[in-house]
């Protein structure tokens, strides 16, 4: 299928890249079909893009590329509209917040991750229970930290 998106123009998406968000986003519940992009083969990075709204695309990371010990605490609502019984079945994204006048500064937020069900390709913004998880978590810190603790 195209896909007209801001960052990457016009593009060719398969179907397997399109995930349903029966609930939509936090704050856009209206949008609840979105491809999710990669960035490139090297990037850590991908896009999570409205198949409806061309400027509307969120930049995620994985949290395992700059964080070890990350487990959102999800309800038990969270897993039956995904279709599971359980976490592992599951991919997680957490959204990025990147300033424009430091991308240096770029944070993910911990608290609201993107839970995908690959098999049913179905995904939900949870709000993860864990209280310690915070909405602004600095990538480029925790990566350093993550660094420094293998030396």
């Amino acid at each position: 299928m195209q896909l007209k998106t801001k960052p990457f123009g016009t593009i060719e998406v398969s179907e397997k890249q399109i995930i349903s968000f029966p609930h939509g986003l936090l704050g856009f519940e209206d949008f609840v079909e979105f491809a999710l992009i990669e960035e490139g083969p090297e990037s850590p990075f991908k896009w999570l893009q409205s198949t409806k709204e061309s400027g509307l695309a969120f930049i995620c990371i994985q949290p395992e590329i700059f964080l070890s010990d990350y487990k959102p605490q999800l309800s038990k609502e969270d897993l039956e509209i995904l279709q599971t019984n359980s976490m592992s079945d599951c991919i997680l994204f957490l959204i990025v917040t990147i300033p424009h006048d430091n991308p240096k500064g770029m944070t993910a937020n911990l608290q609201g991750p993107i839970v995908i069900h690959p098999k049913t390709l179905l995904g939900k913004q949870c709000i993860s229970k864990d209280e310690k998880h915070p909405i602004r978590k600095s990538i480029l810190e925790s990566f350093e930290e993550a660094n420094a603790q293998k030396v």
